[in-house]
């Protein structure tokens, strides 16, 4: 078996050489044009040569055991090759890279996120059903868990301090009698244990029925009309105000019928939104992006055309529940609730289709995990591109409500609110996750467990960068003026870093990346484009800005500083230091201001904190901000090795809180660049507690964690 890989793995590297010769017979002569199978599968060899290369290098395994999941040639005839990691046929969580070749055939740029020395026992010590129920047993809605289909999946899992082999146990539970939820659990196929978890339930918001009189495409059977799109392969469907039972077959869903193709009773206006706005996002991706519907072949498909039975359709449900104020994407399927007519109105309108329809698109492309940085940017992406679905079917010029999400839905007896803002993402109802719901800068991100990590918190900052590269402006926080490049050009680009150069795991920073490498491919590097791209991240604090200008550092709003001596100067009181990991010095070579700072790690196998005792009045804002600087010798870009805990603890020191973790993860290349973090400590105003910073550091490698301007207002 061995001698076989062998042989295989020299044909492969024979056939990457074979078509880097063929291409030197002719300088930039063209490989790819028209994307027939011969060209695809030359791309394939090429971009097997250039992961077993780097196969060579880092200990990233066997590239032959390697799944490749797509090949494709662009209209811009790039060719990219996307592969997903797998170490004995089990497949790497997040493990992911893109090959991306010019149309000449050579190496434009490889998105990676391979995981090195994978080390893990592939062999598991009970079955996958043994792994559901260890997961539904710490799921309260057990009895009531149902309305979609439970999957069970094998995969390796990278932990905080291991790798783990892990099933991947989904138990959806969308009945309408209570909030749907699909929770995800992460379960240790040796131990038992619950590693990780996350909600894939892709939740989203929008407007009513206020489209006015609009054309809808349906069928006929006979005398019947009935609510499906046969051309965009999309139909709607009436929940009749119930949700899946526990046959996963959709409730009591019903199709929408009318005998004169004039669509205008209460029950069925609602239906009438969502179609018009389905076939309106259909009508976007593929006028605007080249996409043919949400999979990129007119899928996927759930439900068979009444009209004609080889027709599957994409679903749109409308009606689910009783005075549910979502809508979500789940299962290949749009479903809108009517709303309680408080909070929500029926949840049915162009921006809400586009977001979920949106959420599809994702799915089939990068497939963004949904949790933490990942997840906003899933949510991000579903904002942007369901306003953009909402100004392609308005027509015209960006206006105000173009910038909001679910303006025409959201309290709809209150004229003028959103639920979210692209263009001040501060304006949104404060949920009392950080100082200033919704976050618009990195530095004010949500750090916590809530919201799958803050999915839906922490997409302001994304939402707001694509504002700046559209319509330009100057961040409040950081001062750095955007020059705006229109809609066009900034969803154009935000399209192509989608589908083409994220994972799953891609992050913010990860995301300004791939919407450079995109930038550079419609419109070059040296393009105005480019540079606005740059400069939009670097305003929301990810990245630099163009000509290697740093991140700029936000202040705090000057106001009363309810910590004593957050500066560190002269003396450490009242600050109460003890352990052998943490350290104070009065004339330190790198503070971020004056001469002292706490500083903590600097030495291996240490523990130690420092802490104040703070009443913290009601009237405060709860904003608790520091000045961090991490240095380390750890090489690792995926384990916390070493850990700084900022913690809120009563007086008697029993921990109540962990507002953030920061490790050697969080390093920087000098020890005076400091970054500004923002927590939220809002829960215990009227409260005298403990503000704690507390380290833990392992046996090699030092970490040292700095800290100044320490602020509680």
């Amino acid at each position: 078996m061995k001698k076989f890989l062998s042989i295989l793995a020299v044909f492969g590297i024979a056939i990457f050489v074979f078509g880097l010769i063929t291409n030197k017979t002719g300088a930039n002569k063209p490989v790819f044009n028209a994307g027939t199978q011969d060209e695809l599968e030359n791309a394939k060899q090429i971009s097997l040569g250039v992961l077993r290369d780097r196969a060579a290098q880092r200990a990233i395994g066997n590239v032959d055991e390697f799944q490749v999941q797509k090949v494709e040639i662009d209209d811009l005839k790039m060719a990219h090759m996307r592969v997903r990691q797998t170490v004995g046929g089990i497949p790497v969580w997040e493990g992911e890279a893109i090959v991306h070749l010019n149309q000449d055939g050579s190496l434009s740029t490889v998105t990676d996120d391979l995981k090195e020395n994978i080390s893990v026992n592939t062999e598991p010590n009970f079955s996958g059903k043994e792994a559901y129920n260890m997961a539904v047993d710490t799921y309260r809605g057990r009895a009531k868990l149902g309305g979609g289909e439970n999957q069970i999946e094998m995969f390796i899992y990278r932990g905080e301090t291991r790798d783990h082999l892990v099933y991947r146990v989904e138990t959806p539970r969308i009945t309408g009698d209570a909030e749907p939820t699909a929770p995800v659990s992460f379960i240790d196929a040796h131990t038992g244990e619950k590693v990780f978890g996350y909600d894939n339930l892709q939740t989203g918001s929008g407007s009513s029925l206020y489209s006015g009189t609009v054309t809808i495409d349906t069928s006929v059977v006979g005398s019947t009309y009935y609510m499906e799109d046969l051309t965009r392969r999309m139909g709607t469907f009436n929940m009749n105000n119930t949700g899946n039972t526990s046959t996963g077959t959709g409730g009591t869903q019903s199709r929408f019928t009318d005998t004169d193709d004039v669509w205008n009773t209460t029950v069925q206006r609602a239906g009438v939104d969502a179609h018009y706005g389905a076939a309106k996002t259909y009508d976007y991706f593929k006028n605007v992006h080249g996409r043919n519907g949400i999979n990129g072949s007119n899928g996927p498909g759930t439900t068979t055309a009444a009209a004609n039975s080889g027709i599957s359709l994409v679903a749109s449900r409308v009606h689910f529940g009783s005075n549910y104020n979502n809508a979500f994407w789940y299962q290949n399927m749009m479903t809108y609730g009517d709303g309680n007519g408080t909070t929500f109105s029926p949840l049915t309108t162009l921006d809400i289709a586009g977001h979920e329809m949106t959420h599809g698109v994702t799915q089939y492309s990068a497939n963004l995990t949904y949790a933490n940085e990942s997840g906003a940017l899933n949510e991000s992406m579903s904002d942007v591109f369901g306003a953009m679905v909402e100004l392609y079917a308005r027509g015209g010029s960006p206006t105000a409500d173009t910038w909001k999400i679910g303006e025409q839905s959201y309290t709809p007896n209150t004229p003028g609110d959103a639920l979210r803002y692209m263009d001040n993402p501060h304006l949104a109802g404060n949920g009392g996750y950080t100082a200033d719901d919704d976050p618009d800068h990195y530095t004010e991100r949500y750090t916590g467990t809530a919201d799958n990590g803050g999915v839906h918190i922490n997409s302001g900052i994304p939402n707001h960068a694509f504002y700046l590269m559209a319509a330009g402006g100057t961040h409040h926080l950081s001062g750095t003026t955007v020059t705006g490049i229109g809609t066009t050009d900034a969803a154009r680009i935000w399209y192509r870093s989608l589908t083409v150069y994220m994972t799953s795991s891609t992050n913010f920073s990860g995301a300004r990346t791939a919407m450079l490498n995109a930038a550079t491919d419609l419109f070059g590097s040296s393009s105005a484009q480019y540079t606005t791209v740059a400069t939009g991240w670097c305003a929301v604090g990810v990245g630099s800005c163009p000509g290697g200008t740093p991140t700029p550092t936000p202040t705090p709003t000057p106001g009363s500083n309810l910590l004593v001596n957050g500066n560190f100067e002269s003396v450490i009181t009242p600050w109460v230091m003890s352990g052998t990991g943490a350290y104070y010095t009065n004339n330190g070579a790198s503070p971020y201001n004056g001469t002292g700072y706490i500083y903590f790690g600097n030495a291996n196998s240490r523990t130690g904190q420092t802490y104040q005792t703070v009443s913290i009045p009601s009237s405060a804002t709860g904003t608790l901000s520091f000045q961090l600087n991490v240095t380390s010798a750890e090489t690792t870009t995926t384990t916390q090795y070493d850990r700084l805990f900022v913690e809120v603890r009563n007086t008697s020191g029993t921990l109540l809180t962990t507002l953030a973790t920061y490790s050697n993860l969080n390093k920087v290349s000098s020890s005076t660049s400091y970054t500004l973090r923002t927590l939220n400590v809002a829960a215990y105003k009227g409260q005298t507690v403990r503000i704690q910073f507390r380290t833990t550091t392992d046996s090699s490698l030092i970490t040292t964690f700095r800290v100044d301007a320490a602020s509680l207002q």
